[in-house]
């Protein structure tokens, strides 16, 4: 298990120049050699169910106490994550992007639930790590049930959406690891003395990123030939990208802080601005043709580069009011 610890810490503190690498090596490869983004491809519902499966494990039962005692907030992160987000992403591509693929994977990024990283980057800026959890492990559950909809409202006019048949993936795909995760952790807790699982449960999460990674590489690498042909589309679609985020994080802060307290305030605002992007990959690769995939694999790049800025946004102008 040390070496697999070793592993999470590299993956952790590496992240985001190991995405950048696999996203251009992965097209480049594209250019000549297709091939392995297809066959991994083929295998993409399984690992979308372990990446899923290894992600769940860190949600544990008392992050719902907090939905109880914090509604308001709770309510918030979800009308943010499910509305607010989709508008923003929608307006987005309606005003920048004219392929319907590209738009559909615009619109996708935003109806995912929130990214788990949402409470590392709360409790950096000291909000309140509980109800970024609680936002979190509720927008986690409720995903299954409202992404076939809301990409039925939103992106219907792109793509034909089955919305019973992309429940039906979802439930199998999401809401099932989701519970196993959930259950396996229960076990872990009761059953394993507490200083063992804090000691490896950085592994999961590592587990759940490298997947990640892998079905990022299947997009890229096999959407480079239809990439190749839709040339004149790539420059507004790395605009479109590089907006939705900056504008998601603003417009929740913008809000959020003159309803809430700071505490509250930063934890809606991450939970907002942060979009699970590999459920958007694996739903991406599961349900659709792979041009829609491409403006997820790019917003794993500006995601993390806004939430950074926006960290030292805030933490400039904290250190300048004390």
């Amino acid at each position: 298990m040390i070496w697999l610890r070793k592993y999470a810490a590299f993956i952790s503190k590496n992240y985001q120049m190991i995405i950048v690498t696999i996203v251009i090596f992965s097209l480049l490869l594209g250019i000549w050699y297709p091939s392995p983004g297809k066959w991994i491809k083929s295998y993409s519902s399984s690992l979308m169910f372990f990446m899923i499966y290894f992600m769940s494990i860190m949600v544990v039962p008392r992050e719902f106490v907090e939905i109880l005692k914090k509604p308001a907030g709770t309510l918030a992160g979800l009308i943010f994550n499910f509305i607010v987000m989709p508008i923003i992403c929608l307006i987005v591509a309606k005003l920048l992007i004219s392929n319907n693929l590209l738009s559909t994977g615009m619109i996708l990024i935003g109806v995912v639930p929130c990214a788990g990283m949402n409470a590392v980057w709360t409790g950096l800026l000291e909000g309140d790590i509980g109800l970024a959890m609680s936002i979190g492990a509720s927008t986690m559950f409720i995903a299954p049930f409202l992404i076939p909809y809301l990409m039925f409202l939103f992106a219907g006019a792109y793509v034909e959406i089955n919305t019973f048949m992309m429940f039906k993936k979802l439930l199998v795909l999401l809401l099932i690891p989701l519970i196993l995760g959930t259950l396996s952790r229960v076990l872990m807790d009761k059953f394993i003395p507490k200083k063992k699982v804090m000691a490896n449960l950085k592994i999961f999460p590592s587990l759940s990123a490298t997947i990640a990674i892998i079905l990022m590489f299947a997009i890229c690498n096999s959407a480079m030939p239809m990439i190749i042909k839709q040339y004149k589309f790539i420059p507004t679609l790395i605009l479109a990208v590089i907006l939705i985020f900056p504008l998601g994080f603003e417009i929740a802060y913008l809000i959020t802080k003159r309803l809430f307290d700071y505490e509250p305030a930063i934890a809606i605002t991450y939970s907002s601005g942060m979009k699970n992007l590999p459920i958007a990959m694996g739903i991406a690769l599961s349900s659709f043709p792979k041009l829609v995939g491409l403006p997820i694999a790019l917003s794993f790049i500006f995601q993390m580069l806004t939430a950074s800025t926006f960290y030292k946004i805030i933490q400039k102008k904290r250190s300048q009011q004390s």
